[in-house]
């Protein structure tokens, strides 16, 4: 049955998720894709590939990739720890295993 009475403003009705278009801020603004957790994890593991003996710091890494949230890089290496790829060295570092 469809809902009688008031909507809240911008909702009410239709599927789907958030608004228009592009999301961002406006031009310069990044992308949905740029900003996405794959394209993300592509970029840290190519930084772990260039790594000087395999040994990422997190905290580089995030201020490399330009990430305002740290927990997205956590995201990242516990997805990797947790299929046996990488291993931490201490709290801050991951090695290649």
């Amino acid at each position: 049955m469809a809902e009688c009475g008031p909507q809240p403003p911008g909702g009410g009705g239709g599927g789907g998720g958030g608004g228009g278009g592009g999301g961002g801020s406006g031009p310069g603004a990044p992308s949905r894709h740029e900003k996405s957790l794959g394209l993300l994890t592509t970029k840290f593991v190519s930084l772990l590939q260039e790594a000087k003996d395999g040994v990422l710091d997190l905290k580089l890494a995030a201020d490399t990739l330009a990430v305002r949230q740290k927990r997205r890089i956590y995201d990242i290496t516990n997805v990797l720890e947790g299929i046996g790829l990488i291993e931490k060295k201490s709290k801050n570092s991951i090695q290649w295993k």
